[in-house]
């Protein structure tokens, strides 16, 4: 999710026109890039698999018929910004034609979860859904908020309902959701319907898009008992409601380097390696167009 020419002779003003017009009908194809190395995918469970949206295929230029001139550029896409969806950068026209058909096959993405998916302490272009957003060449809107679980009130005083009330107005066809260490300390039962019922809104508003509910990251220790429990839960509401559930592992354990200074959040560096595992998870179940 910025010369001066000296004067020339006739004679080597044609050479130039010439050699130009040679290269006019030369195309490029510019290919997604990875902003992180490519990872072994942890062991996942699914408990359903939607079908893949078609991917897009660039545009090729077309060499000129008239007078020679200088092939034409276009601006690179600026990549997604987390709270808004997918904007060109300044000054490049809006897309029409087989371009405008293209954007709209990629996925809409809606990230709904915690302090881990927001880029906590690191920065939001840095957040693991942006990372994967851009090897993906998704239309991302991060929606995560510090603090936030199914039951546990983030820094904005809501929990995740409020972050699927904002999926559902933003038509998302793709949603990812993830269990929150957050919960921690909540009533089993209590946070066992509240994640139900969060599961059952937000499909109930999205009934068409794929859900992706991942388990809980903890870090690079050994997480606690209740954590279990609080993955068997989600992964219980998205059997319920349709959705995908993967468990993502903890990709960062035993790697206290790529751990912050509270060993809760992931330096930018961990970032890096969580977005490979999630991405990895997501491509190996093919959920995600």
């Amino acid at each position: 999710m910025r010369r001066r020419t000296a004067g020339i002779s006739s004679a080597i003003v044609i050479a130039a026109v010439l050699a130009l017009a040679d290269n006019a009908g030369a195309s490029a194809q510019a290919g997604p890039v990875y902003p992180f190395a490519a990872a072994t995918a942890t062991t996942t469970t699914a408990t359903s698999v939607a079908s893949t949206p078609g991917t897009a295929t660039p545009s090729t230029a077309t060499p000129s018929t008239a007078a020679p001139s200088a092939p034409s550029t276009a601006a690179a896409p600026a990549p997604s910004t987390p709270g808004t969806a997918f904007t060109p950068q300044l000054g490049t026209p809006a897309p029409t034609g087989t371009a405008s058909a293209e954007a709209s096959q990629r996925p809409v993405v809606a990230a709904i979860g915690d302090s881990i998916m927001d880029g906590h302490n690191v920065g939001a272009d840095q957040a693991w859904p942006v990372l994967v957003s851009e090897a993906n060449d998704w239309q991302l809107t991060n929606l995560s908020i510090d603090g936030t679980g199914f039951v546990q009130l983030g820094n904005d005083g809501n929990t995740f309902e409020s972050q699927v009330v904002e999926a559902g107005e933003m038509d998302a066809t793709v949603v990812i959701i993830s269990a929150s260490s957050n919960d921690l300390g909540q009533d089993p039962d209590t946070l066992a319907q509240a994640t139900l019922a969060t599961m059952a809104s937000l499909r109930a508003q999205l009934p068409n898009a794929q859900i992706v509910a991942l388990s809980a990251f903890w870090g690079d220790t050994a997480p606690p008992p209740q954590l279990t429990d609080i993955d068997n839960d989600l992964q219980n509401a998205a059997a319920a409601t349709g959705a995908t559930y993967i468990d993502i592992g903890q990709p960062l354990a035993g790697e206290p380097d790529l751990m912050q200074s509270d060993d809760v959040h992931p330096t930018a560096q961990g970032l890096v390696h969580l977005a490979a595992a999630i991405d990895a998870d997501i491509t190996q179940q093919r959920v995600v167009g």
